[in-house]
């Protein structure tokens, strides 16, 4: 059969595979991406909390307080 002019080409399957497995690297690495921002996440707010507890107490407070300004000036300045 002859093609038409106006006809789209098909693709080869080794073009398909290629293509699939990309994406599929993609989306990989794209799920990766989520649990590790979600660990971060999590990281933080551990941080958070354990940084309150510090603040409250009497001998540690300045400390923890310096350091909670600290870590907000470094995630400030990183986005």
């Amino acid at each position: 059969m002859a093609s038409q002019p106006g006809a789209p080409t098909l693709a080869e399957r080794a073009d398909i595979h290629k293509s699939c497995k990309s994406i599929e690297t993609l989306l990989n690495t794209l799920n990766e991406y989520c649990e590790a921002a979600g660990a971060v996440v999590a990281l933080q707010k551990k941080l958070g909390k354990a940084l309150k507890d510090a603040a409250s107490l009497k001998v540690t407070g300045e400390i923890a307080c310096a350091y909670s300004s600290a870590i907000c000036h470094l995630t400030d300045t990183n986005e």
